[in-house]
């Protein structure tokens, strides 16, 4: 008897425990998950809607919803050509950023220099090549879902 009864509360106490455990676990996933949940129509507030959106809200008709496409089209051509000019005045702030370098360092601090610029390129290509292949499959798995 003695040893039906040891089974009992061992049996128990390993009842409590995963049910302790299950708990947590779902205490921690949907109670202390900081990120909010969103479905794929929700967006963060820090975006614009989409053209989608406001043809919702606004009741737009097909013709506004055209006139809104075209209108985001030439809006998107003036952005390249700021984005443009932002890029070539960034590559001649750094390039002159690194010639006042250059003028302190001694030949041998300037190939390491320029090794350490190097080196921290090949990183962020690596990482930016990793989210792009992560963003790809992404835009693959919506595209499955549809």
């Amino acid at each position: 008897m003695k040893n039906r009864n040891k089974l009992w509360i061992i049996l128990s106490l390993i009842v409590v425990f995963t049910a302790g455990v299950i708990a947590g676990i779902l205490f921690e996933n949907h109670i202390l998950d900081k990120k909010p949940r969103r479905s794929e129509r929700e967006r963060s507030s820090d975006r614009p809607p989409t053209l989608e959106m406001m043809a919702e809200e606004l009741a737009l008709t097909d013709e506004q919803q055209e006139k809104f496409r075209e209108i985001f089209k030439n809006n998107e051509e003036r952005l390249k050509k700021v984005r443009g000019q932002i890029h070539e005045l960034y590559d001649s702030l750094r390039a002159q950023l690194k010639e006042e370098i250059d003028n302190v360092l001694t030949e041998e601090q300037r190939a390491k220099f320029q090794a350490m610029i190097d080196k921290h390129l090949s990183e962020r290509k690596k990482q930016k090549d990793g989210k792009d292949k992560h963003s790809e499959r992404n835009q693959r798995d919506k595209g499955d879902r549809k």
